[in-house]
């Protein structure tokens, strides 16, 4: 059985990393096309929107994989089957449940590496993306390690700690300069909140400078016209793929602490929990194809019916991804019920075959 599971993972993983390479390289391209309308803004060239779609590529080559594990599996498994080598194998007693074994050993071995790749390479490399692009858009922004930012308006220095996902800057203080360099004053709030005109600075604490004295004034909410453009605010917003999972953990309790809208955050992060799961859902799935209806098919009638299945899974997701926000469904359930769906479809075409 060992020759088995061998020669039946060699064809699984081979087929996979070649679909996944299409995969990757195909949603590559479409980054790219959406960076062409950027190019032009501030100092944002083709050379740039390039290095953004190179360092963006570990994070969607990971969010494919479920897809090109699906295309893999039943192009591997349907090569194999179209050469009789399937009914060879259960005619020399492998039963089904053996192949499907076989078929998630190798398919485990690519889940541990997708998962590596997606805590450890992909969240930093999509930083770097996000951060370079920010910087060339907007020259007066400067980027910290941290998620926080700088943005100079003329005599004006605006710090932001954190930007949350609705586009609402925490942390915010605004310095204010006179012509010398000499500080007249700075206000500090805890939140701001674009609004359709201006920005809304809630728990704010202003001070004046003056010659011989300094103003204090706090209130509890204040309106700005001009805080910054609120479409930077939202460029540097910190990316759910920027994190790590434990990073993205301690994100959400800080969020929670300071009472911000976490429910974002919460999806991206079980979702990154049940990607594992939704992978091996696929590849059940492709067993399950090939070992039943797909058996005799084509080559060509197996490939649109792994990509109309992988898309229907991605469709899926997203549809009781935004239902759940929309209905206010608990975060685990929206990330782990296609998944869950997918393997009750391979367990009954299982059954069945």
């Amino acid at each position: 059985m060992k020759r088995l599971d061998l020669y039946v993972g060699r064809s699984v993983l081979a087929a996979t990393l070649l679909a996944w390479l299409i995969v990757a390289v195909l949603d590559s391209l479409f980054v790219m096309l959406g960076q062409l309308g950027d190019i032009g803004r501030g100092n944002y060239a083709f050379p740039d929107a390039l290095a953004y779609m190179l360092l963006s590529l570990p994070a969607h080559a990971c969010q494919a994989f479920p897809m090109a594990a699906l295309i893999g599996t039943v192009l591997g498994l349907g090569n194999l089957a179209a050469q009789a080598e399937l009914t060879a194998f259960r005619l020399a007693g492998c039963s089904v449940r053996r192949l499907g074994l076989a078929v998630m050993q190798v398919g485990l071995l690519m889940v541990c590496t997708v998962t590596l790749m997606s805590e450890l390479l992909a969240p930093p490399a999509k930083q770097v993306a996000q951060q370079l692009r920010s910087q060339a858009i907007y020259d007066d922004v400067s980027v910290q390690r941290d998620a926080g930012f700088w943005v100079r308006d003329g005599r004006r220095f605006i710090q932001v700690k954190q930007s949350m996902a609705d586009g609402s800057l925490a942390g915010v203080v605004v310095y204010q300069l006179a012509e010398g360099a000499q500080l007249t004053g700075a206000t500090a709030a805890q939140l701001a909140v674009p609004m359709d005109d201006d920005w809304q600075l809630k728990g704010a604490r202003s001070s004046r400078f003056l010659a011989e004295r300094i103003e204090v004034s706090e209130s509890a909410e204040q309106a700005w016209p001009e805080l910054m453009d609120a479409r930077l605010a939202q460029l540097l917003t910190r990316d759910v793929g920027t994190l790590s999972l434990p990073e993205l953990g301690e994100y959400i309790d800080y969020l929670k602490r300071n009472g911000s809208p976490v429910l974002l955050y919460a999806l991206g992060y079980w979702q990154r929990l049940a990607a594992p799961l939704s992978a091996l859902a696929m590849l059940l799935l492709a067993v399950s194809l090939v070992l039943g209806p797909l058996g005799q098919r084509t080559l060509g009638q197996r490939l649109l019916v792994a990509v109309l299945a992988g898309l229907a899974f991605k469709l899926l997701s997203e549809v009781i991804a935004h239902a759940g926000l929309v209905y206010g469904l608990p975060p685990a359930v929206s990330a782990f019920l296609p998944a869950i769906l997918v393997l009750a479809v391979s367990a009954g075409l299982s059954w069945r075959t």
